[in-house]
């Protein structure tokens, strides 16, 4: 049975809260801070003068921090989204079948951005997964992890500011005319 927005409303994992509508802004400056630090992150792999100013070992990578940074930014562009209508969601999946129920089906939003927030999701999932087998020495090679996380990150960066940017006009249309589900 293919869940709906119905469900997870039943569920408590995503909400009408009328009040969560002043948070939208709040929602955006936390995507961009995540932006931000994405690139400083993304930056420092390649910026030996930055490494060294800053002490970081040089076998330091910071690739899967990029991937987390690029899906919490997309995740809270969302979030400022779904809080324009007065919607608060509490998981990933309810995140975006709220985005395409209340946006692209009604044409106010392209499914590729719901593509791009999975994608993100799958990544970090995936990142999650190979640091721990990492942690548990599963994976003989070290830098194959690195290798694939640093390819990831580099694939996701984009995708992050095309999302957030997506979603701030996205949330300044729908403030701009009042927009309520």
């Amino acid at each position: 049975m293919k869940k709906d927005v119905n469900w997870f409303v039943q569920e408590g994992l995503l909400a009408k809260t009328p009040f969560v509508r002043k948070l939208a802004p709040r929602f955006i400056e936390k995507a961009k801070n995540n932006l931000i630090t994405l690139s400083i992150l993304f930056d420092l792999h390649n910026d030996k003068g930055a490494r060294e100013s800053l002490d970081v070992p040089e076998d330091y990578d910071s690739s899967e921090w990029v991937v987390v940074c690029a899906y919490y930014a997309m995740y809270m562009a969302a979030s400022a989204t779904l809080a324009t209508i007065s919607y608060k969601s509490k998981n990933h999946t309810a995140t975006v079948l709220a985005l395409e129920t209340f946006f692209v089906k009604k044409q106010l939003l392209e499914e590729d951005y719901l593509d791009m927030i999975e994608k993100a999701q799958l990544e970090k999932e995936y990142v999650d997964d190979l640091n721990l087998a990492r942690d548990r020495r599963e994976i003989a090679q070290y830098s194959v992890t690195k290798e694939t996380t640093r390819r990831i990150a580099e694939e996701i960066k984009e995708d992050a500011y095309k999302f957030v940017e997506r979603m701030e006009k996205l949330v300044a249309d729908l403030e701009r005319h009042d927009y309520e589900r």
